[in-house]
């Protein structure tokens, strides 16, 4: 592990990651979604750089898609407070899409701080991710972090903007969409940095939204994006269902079996041979003390195994 001495020195706010970019052509859209803080008296030190809307707390899908909306530039880039970008961030991204007209969106690599510690970057621990047709990777494993992207407006204008009705995985759900009718191209390089804070969204989220959300966001994608090939549309039946699990499990462990039930029920139906789900299955129907035992000694068994 490293610490934050490895990396830039931290600014005063987020926004100055921006204006220190080595590409300099560009224009602020800040929304502040309902702050209660000192947000506002900040904001006005950038008001000359763009543009500074205030609005009621209604939740980051809506605060972006109102940034894009009164936004007309050809290229558009995301920063949530507690992220902030490396200096040749939007240099190469946007040369990358100068140069490859195929592509509607790029990313790259994240490095994540929690506390003052290092985490560590995604792709080191995940492998980096082949650019262009992504969508069966990314069904499984989303490797697009928000502040990693570029993306362009002719993409949008044709996909659409977040779904504002996800409180969670909005995000998610627009890189699938995208990537089902366009290359996404990945550069291997950290190039943003998440901070995770005990007040942030990812840390305060209770799992049971995480998880619906989640299998929301893919059967949203599933209605609405037409064109998918055969192994394309298994991928996402089988996200959908991997997803549903983990939620069933959960649901199971926190000794709700009739809605653990009914979760699984719903994987054996797109996946009549998980024998996983068989056994949970099996399990909602015994009780409560005696299922969580059991689960408690198979993952005791599992770990001494490994």
């Amino acid at each position: 592990h490293r610490d934050l001495h490895s990396f830039p020195t931290r600014r005063s706010s987020d926004l100055d990651s921006v204006l220190a970019q080595t590409y300099t052509n560009v224009r602020l859209y800040v929304v502040d979604d309902g702050s209660t803080d000192g947000t506002p008296s900040i904001l006005q030190r950038y008001s000359r750089y763009g543009f500074c809307v205030r609005q009621a707390h209604l939740g980051q899908a809506t605060a972006r898609n109102c940034a894009l909306s009164i936004s007309r530039e050809r290229y558009i880039a995301f920063l949530d407070a507690d992220d902030y970008w490396l200096p040749a961030k939007l240099e190469l991204q946007i040369a990358l899409l100068e140069q490859n007209p195929g592509v509607g969106l790029v990313c790259s690599d994240c490095e994540t701080v929690e506390g003052r510690e290092y985490v560590g970057s995604y792709f080191a621990n995940s492998g980096v991710p082949r650019t262009g047709k992504v969508f069966e990777r990314l069904t499984r494993e989303c490797f697009v972090f928000t502040p990693t992207v570029v993306v362009r407006r002719e993409c949008l204008d044709q996909v659409g903007l977040f779904n504002e009705s996800l409180a969670v995985s909005e995000d998610f759900e627009l890189w699938l969409r995208i990537a089902a009718q366009w290359d996404i191209a990945v550069v291997p390089e950290v190039l943003a940095v998440r901070e995770i804070r005990p007040e942030g969204l990812s840390v305060s989220t209770r799992p049971e939204i995480y998880l619906e959300h989640g299998i929301a966001a893919l059967e949203n994608v599933k209605a609405v994006c037409r064109g998918l090939s055969r192994n394309e549309a298994h991928a996402l039946q089988n996200a959908i269902a991997e997803r549903t699990y983990i939620y069933g499990s959960h649901l199971l462990a926190s000794g709700r079996r009739r809605e653990s039930r009914t979760k699984l029920i719903s994987v054996l139906q797109r996946r009549p041979a998980d024998w996983r789900a068989w056994i949970k299955y099996g399990l909602t129907f015994l009780p409560s003390g005696l299922s969580g035992r059991l689960i408690e000694r198979r993952q005791r068994f599992v770990c001494q195994g490994n």
